[in-house]
């Protein structure tokens, strides 16, 4: 009788604590799956390069209208804080050039309001839509519409390179403005006609 007894007691306690043993399993497996979706909630932009790509072109047109509201728009500044350095090394490149033989980089590059910047359009530049995609780990596309556009004007396709662990604008693509291949197109084909030698590097 005693050994039943002894057997009944191991058995419900062996019981107990399978059943208090599946619990603490569900309760860590739930509380696990919280701890993961709270950390697909939080995660900073940079895990989610989508959203980094468009996170990046929001602060680089918000830059540009606080430069607006002051009365200057500097467009080198805006391209040393956001371009690449393959840009700015072209960029770098044509104007020592231009600079050297006519004392003026402005024929090519434009005056301060840098019209590759604003997709035929002025300041403010509201961002009506913004379409990324990630073409691979360090390359993207943004597609930007901006408030107050007509067929012509207000559709800028940017470029975007991942480097130092952000991301930046390597090209200006607008047809009606640049023609086929976009701003950095007409940067190089200017660099072959002309011989220039650049460094792949403008920082």
């Amino acid at each position: 009788m005693k050994k039943v007894l002894f057997t009944i007691a191991i058995v419900a306690v062996v019981a107990t604590m399978a059943s208090c043993g599946n619990k603490t399993a569900q309760g860590g497996n739930n509380d696990s799956t919280a701890l993961a979706d709270s950390s697909i909630t939080t995660a900073p932009a940079e895990s989610r390069p989508v959203e980094a790509v468009e996170a990046q072109v929001r602060k680089m047109y918000d830059r540009l209208n606080d430069m607006g509201k002051n009365g200057v728009i500097d467009i080198r500044q805006l391209e040393d804080e956001f371009c690449t350095s393959h840009y700015l090394g072209l960029r770098n490149a044509i104007s020592k050039a231009l600079t050297e033989a006519m004392g003026d980089d402005r024929m090519f590059l434009g005056d301060e309001e840098g019209y590759r910047f604003f997709a035929g359009m002025g300041t403010p530049m509201e961002i009506d839509t913004i379409k990324a995609d990630l073409l691979t780990d360090d390359k993207a596309q943004a597609q930007v519409r901006f408030k107050g556009a007509d067929e012509e004007n207000g559709f800028m396709r940017l470029e975007l390179e991942r480097e130092n662990d952000q991301w930046r604008v390597n090209n200006f693509d607008q047809p009606e403005a640049f023609g086929p291949g976009g701003y950095l197109k007409i940067m190089q084909d200017f660099v072959g006609e002309h011989g220039i030698s650049y460094e792949g590097t403008g920082r």
